[in-house]
This record gives C-alpha cells, sequence and structure tokens, in this order.
C-alpha cells in the first residue's frame, strides 16, 4: 500500500512543460506545471461548469414558468374580455328581441302561459353569469377551467334561447303574411251596395227575411274579384244564387260570389286576392244585375262590410 501511494505521489509531481510559440519577435514561454496542478485546475473547472449549468438551468426554468405564467395571464385576460363582449352582445340581441316582440305586439310563449307583467322589462346578466364575471375581474387566477366550461355552458343556453326566440318571431311574422293573405280584405267589385247584410224586406217575395251577405249593384258583365287568396270549392249553380263562385280561405275563411253571368274559375283552381272569378249577372233570383257576397267563419256568417276595407286589418 505504503509502495502504491509513494508511486502514485510521485506520479502527480511530475511536470509538465506549456511551451507557446509566437511567430513574431517575442520568442518561446515555457511553463512548468505538476500533473496535480493541471488535474486540480481540471477538477475546479469541471465543478465550476457543473454549478453554473445547475443553476443555470434552474434559472432557465423559472424564467420560463415565468414566461409561461405571463403569457397564460394575458390569455386570460383576452378571455375575459371577449367573454364580457359577447354578454354585451347577447344583451343587444335581447334588447332588439324585446324591440321586434313590441313592435309586434307578441310575448313569448312563457309570458303567454304564464301570462304575468312582473315577467316584463327584466333584463341584465344573470345570477351565475355575474358572479363569474366578478370572479374573473378580482382574482382570475383562481378561476379554473370547471369555471369557464359552466360559463360557455350558459352562453349556449342564453343562445340557444334567443335562437328560440328569434324562431317565434319569424313564425308569428310568416302567420301574420298568411293571416293577410287569406283574409278577404277588399271590395269584390264596383258597384253601390243596395241591401246590406241582415234582416230585411226581401225584393222579389216581399217577405221579411235575413239577408245573409250584401248586394253590389253595377253594370252586368262587371268584374268581380276574389277577396283573398284560396281554393275554388264549388262553381256551378245553386238556387236562388244563380251563377256562384265558392272560395275557400285559410283559418277558417270562406267567400261566396252569386248571381254571375260568366264564371271564370274551375272547381280546385287555387287563386290570388285580386283575381278575377267571374263578371256580373243577374241569374237566379233577382231584380238586376248584381254581386250577392257572402264571408263565412268557421261556418258562420259574417257581416261582409266588416271584411271589404284593408286598413282595418292593420289596425287590429
Amino acid at each position: 500500500m505504503k509502495k502504491f501511494f509513494y508511486s502514485f505521489k510521485k506520479l502527480l509531481s511530475q511536470q509538465i512543460t506549456l511551451m507557446l510559440v509566437f511567430h513574431t519577435t517575442y520568442g518561446t514561454i515555457k511553463k512548468n506545471f505538476s500533473l496535480a496542478f493541471i488535474i486540480f485546475l481540471f477538477i475546479l473547472w469541471t465543478t465550476f461548469t457543473a454549478v453554473s449549468v445547475f443553476f443555470a438551468t434552474r434559472h432557465f426554468d423559472y424564467w420560463s414558468a415565468k414566461i409561461r405564467a405571463a403569457v397564460l395571464g394575458t390569455k386570460y385576460e383576452y378571455l375575459n374580455k371577449e367573454l364580457s363582449k359577447t354578454w354585451e352582445l347577447l344583451a343587444k340581441v335581447e334588447e332588439n328581441d324585446r324591440a321586434i316582440r313590441k313592435l309586434l305586439g307578441m310575448k313569448s310563449k312563457k309570458e303567454i302561459i304564464i301570462n304575468s307583467p312582473d315577467m316584463l322589462n327584466q333584463g341584465g346578466p344573470l345570477v351565475q353569469q355575474a358572479k363569474f364575471l366578478q370572479e374573473v375581474s378580482s382574482s382570475p387566477q383562481d378561476v379554473n377551467l370547471l369555471d369557464y366550461k359552466k360559463h360557455f355552458d350558459l352562453i349556449e343556453e342564453y343562445v340557444k334561447k334567443q335562437i328560440e326566440s328569434h324562431n317565434e318571431i319569424y313564425n308569428f311574422i310568416k302567420l301574420q303574411k298568411e293571416l293577410y293573405r287569406y283574409t278577404p280584405l277588399i271590395w269584390p267589385c264596383y258597384g253601390k251596395v243596395t241591401s246590406p247584410y241582415g234582416y230585411r224586406i226581401h225584393p222579389v217575395y216581399r217577405v221579411e227575411h235575413f239577408h245573409t251577405g250584401i248586394d253590389i249593384a253595377n253594370e252586368l258583365g262587371t268584374k268581380i274579384y276574389a277577396t283573398a287568396d284560396g281554393v275554388v270549392k264549388f262553381t256551378g249553380w245553386m238556387e236562388g244564387y244563380g251563377k256562384v263562385v265558392v272560395v275557400e280561405h285559410k283559418f277558417g275563411y270562406t267567400t261566396v260570389y252569386a248571381h254571375l253571368s260568366v264564371i271564370k274559375v274551375k272547381q280546385g283552381q287555387k287563386i290570388s286576392r285580386g283575381e278575377v272569378v267571374g263578371l256580373m249577372g243577374d241569374t237566379g233570383t233577382t231584380t238586376g244585375p248584381h254581386l250577392h257576397y257572402e264571408v263565412w267563419k268557421d261556418g258562420k256568417l259574417c257581416n261582409p262590410i266588416k271584411f271589404v276595407n284593408i286598413e282595418d286589418f292593420f289596425k287590429g
């Protein structure tokens, strides 16, 4: 063992010459170092390098984490701002929805069913929404992904309700357009009303009876117009009515055009308001050329004079 240590000590004491040769007038520089000193420098350099790498790595992880946190915070801030903008946009959509409903004079299904005035003029964020927005504005770092998911679920539910509301508005407008098309709203012809709706003395039989429509007199061959869109259900001869056209409309309306001289439509034909269905005549029981015009609603007679002014429809 002593021999080993002696040999090892002798090895470490050996000199190593470091020679620097300059290709100038400086000449040559020689330096002698022991092997032990060289080993010491190597160990010192290795230790220094290892320590530097260790601390540099820790420092890099620190700054890397800090940068990631800053980027994540920026993303959260951006997301929160976009969420706020989304709710502001949805609030405007709801406001427009209410304005359109007010303009159309319609209520939502819920308001119709509940019929509660307390349900009107309510707005602003939901309770869950307000709580969430307060959290993200005061301490966004405490808001987890589950909270965001719940919030997005609220937005999705809110959007679905708005879509349902818009569908209701669309269907309401569509219904109003159909009501306009299929409701008798114009005079069936030009002329003078010679006999109103209601009880009267029959001009031929001279007895009191109920007049089921109105009589409009004009020259023979005056054009008779359909007062609403519909389908011709009957054309032909009826006792007392003479040549007659019966048009069935939607929403329970039926119109009758009697005493015609010429019928211009066929049974089963689809017709539009203003389309000529026949010409004025004096067929059937009459005292002269005129149109006998009737309006029926859900199988019951109506006073036709209430269905000749198109502006009355918009007032209703």
